[in-house]
């Protein structure tokens, strides 16, 4: 079965085939609608309530695999009723796909780990980091909670902030290399609840991830290397 052919059948279960619209009229609207519909709350200081303490607790994780999968499973509609999944890297899983999320992984965390270096220089800590660390330690019965909850996310956020919205803001007439720095940097903002550092390490963090898309065109490398990603900075927060 060729690439082409995997992709149509996989959508089977989303969408009939017949009824894929193609591109939306309006494409930086519907992808600001959802950006607003999924992470408003993000952009807004006043209406997030969470606590570093919170990666401690089983219920945090749970409330995020129930909120992120909902969320990735919506998007994968909405890209299945319109362009169809295969412009937007959704596929079988590879054989070869872990492997290169490990190193998509890997470069994720020397990314952050250089901005955050930069930061210390000037006495500036990620404060979610800091925060948690002052706690008491996670027991071990949560990793594979955590590892689940990460995974989530890191899925979720792949396929909306680069898969679909570097797509709809080129559909939109921006190019390419705009596209993938605006994502970006909407994805940092959104980390403004981690102060200064969130937002610059987010942004950058954003810029690799999509500078991986855009060489691969892989929801798996960048889903499940994001995932890793996230994984290992939670289990240095509420273990180490």
């Amino acid at each position: 079965m060729s690439d082409r052919e995997e992709d149509e059948a996989l959508g089977k279960g989303l969408v009939s085939h017949s009824s894929a619209r193609g591109e939306p009229v309006r494409p930086l609207l519907e992808a600001v609608l959802l950006l607003a519909a999924f992470y408003l709350p993000a952009y807004l200081p006043w209406s997030s309530a969470f606590s570093p303490r919170d990666m401690m607790k089983a219920a945090y994780h749970l409330s995020l695999i129930s909120v992120d999968l909902p969320r990735a499973l919506f998007v994968l509609y909405i890209i299945a009723a319109s362009d169809g999944l295969g412009p937007f890297g959704v596929k079988r899983i590879a054989a070869r796909d872990p492997l290169r999320a490990l190193f998509a992984a890997s470069g994720a965390m020397a990314v952050v780990l250089c901005s955050g270096l930069c930061f210390s220089l000037f006495g500036i800590q990620n404060p979610l980091l800091a925060a948690a660390h002052s706690g008491p330690r996670a027991q071990a019965i949560l990793a594979p909670l955590a590892l689940a909850s990460s995974l989530a996310v890191g899925y979720c956020e792949e396929l909306f902030f680069r898969s679909y919205l570097i797509r709809r803001l080129g559909q939109a007439g921006l190019p390419l290399l705009w596209s993938a720095i605006a994502s970006s940097l909407v994805f940092g903002a959104g980390h403004s609840y981690q102060g200064v550092i969130g937002v610059v390490s987010g942004s950058l963090l954003g810029l690799y991830f999509a500078w991986r898309w855009i060489d691969g065109g892989n929801i798996h490398e960048i889903g499940l290397g994001h995932g890793i990603y996230d994984a290992v900075v939670t289990a240095i927060a509420i273990y180490s």
